[in-house]
């Protein structure tokens, strides 16, 4: 023990000095900057996104990016470059064309993922811009056509009869806002209610929808609305290599009530299988080749109608064709019909695992195949493109803003309900130019 500095006086330091500790204020502790938390979203932020002027208007924009899966949802969003106001919608599938926009205005865009209560199920996209533009030709009108195979009434019983079907396929056709229909497969026979098939579509679609021609044309047929189109001169043609049941191409020359032009819109049928697809050793069989020759034939026939009756207007052809891209040896029908000059919009030739020669603005559901066999779901091989047996064709003066396979799909990509026709409709929208 240190001299002078007994146990008694140590306590009162030792006071001193807790007090004094206690009485100072500790240094603050600074802490380190953390990130906001973000949510787990169960799905990646969409990527691809892409939008450009549409040749569909001076205040209309196209975006396009890549899928999320099916039956996906989507919102976009996209803010005005002047007045900085935002716009929203949430569309269904990775595309969608946007209107009534201020003409020659930058507009920014970006996506994301949203649940089907519309709350966001991925970040946003990166931002992309695009400005709108007046079009070459301003004074064009949306004319929207489609091809059907409605299926006949050999069928019955189940979900595969007319009697369930009738209402899904005028359904279908009226859900389209369709001015225009190449039909196939609608009978002249009559239904359980006492009318022909294809009548029995009319009356459910309204006064304002007419067939072109009241001949039997082994159920290939034109239906409009007369409110939208008139007809100014009309035809059919048989085509040889079949006779049961015989084969038809059915035409027409139309006026567009609201741009007053005309165009030639021709639809046909072409002979069912045997068509088969390419083995790997290259071979068809005999009836496969037989088959392939007579739709070949058929195909040229169709395009020998054209060429008589459409005085040099611009063409629409729709159809049911019976051949795909892997048919053997080849997809007879479409390499006529390009030989010919005529345009598939969604560029799906032979063999064709991606677009080739594509010229729409939009497509939708393009990566079903058009037959769908009655399943609960329709079919597809991962491509862009699916297999497809049925078209809608153009002349390389017609402008395609939009082709779709229709197809009602839920979350799961099945049928919503029973499908209508064992063929999916091919629907698209397009501008007649001015002749």
């Amino acid at each position: 023990m240190r001299p002078g500095f007994g146990r008694e006086q140590r306590w009162p330091l030792l006071i001193a000095v807790v007090l004094a500790a206690l009485l100072v204020p500790a240094p603050l502790a600074i802490a380190e900057p953390t990130a906001p938390l973000r949510p787990a979203y169960p799905y990646a932020s969409p990527v691809g996104l892409d939008a450009s002027p549409s040749a569909g208007g001076a205040d209309t924009v196209v975006a396009t990016w890549q899928s999320r899966g099916t039956a996906v949802r989507y919102q976009v969003r996209w803010v005005n470059g002047r007045t900085g106001e935002a716009v929203s919608r949430i569309v269904n599938v990775p595309a969608t064309t946007i209107g009534g926009l201020w003409p020659n205005t930058r507009y920014y865009l970006r996506v994301r993922v949203v649940t089907a209560s519309g709350k966001a199920a991925s970040d946003w996209s990166p931002v992309v811009h695009t400005r709108t533009e007046l079009p070459d030709d301003p004074d064009a009108s949306r004319l929207r056509v489609a091809t059907f195979n409605i299926h006949n009434l050999k069928t019955t019983g189940g979900v595969k009869s007319w009697k369930v079907r009738r209402k899904l396929v005028a359904q279908t056709i009226r859900g389209e806002h369709l001015d225009l229909v190449g039909l196939q497969e609608a009978e002249a026979k009559k239904t359980s209610s006492g009318v022909a098939q294809y009548r029995d579509v009319l009356n459910q679609l309204g006064p304002s929808w007419r067939a072109t021609n009241a001949t039997n044309t082994a159920g290939t047929r034109i239906i409009y609305n007369s409110d939208t189109l008139t007809v100014t001169q009309q035809g059919t043609a048989r085509l040889s290599g079949s006779s049961n049941p015989k084969r038809f191409a059915t035409w027409a020359i139309f006026t567009q009530l609201s741009s007053g032009r005309s165009f030639f819109f021709v639809n046909t049928h072409l002979i069912q299988e045997p068509g088969g697809a390419v083995k790997s050793s290259g071979t068809c069989s005999g009836s496969a080749n037989k088959a392939y020759k007579i739709r070949k034939s058929q195909a040229s026939q169709v395009v020998a109608v054209i060429r008589a009756h459409s005085r040099n207007l611009p063409v629409v052809l729709t159809g049911d064709m019976n051949s795909h891209k892997f048919a053997c040896p080849n997809n007879g029908p479409y390499q006529v019909y390009r030989s010919a000059g005529l345009v598939d919009p969604i560029g799906n030739p032979d063999r064709s695992r991606s677009p080739v020669g594509a010229s729409t603005e939009l497509r939708i559901h393009t990566q079903y195949d058009t037959s769908n066999h009655y399943k609960s779901a329709p079919k597809s091989h991962g491509w862009v493109n699916g297999s497809n047996v049925d078209y809608v064709w153009v002349s390389k003066s017609v402008t395609t803003l939009v082709y779709e396979t229709v197809v009602n799909l839920n979350a799961a990509g099945r049928f919503v309900g029973p499908p209508p026709s064992d063929h999916n409709m091919i629907r698209a929208t397009v501008l007649i130019p001015a002749s």
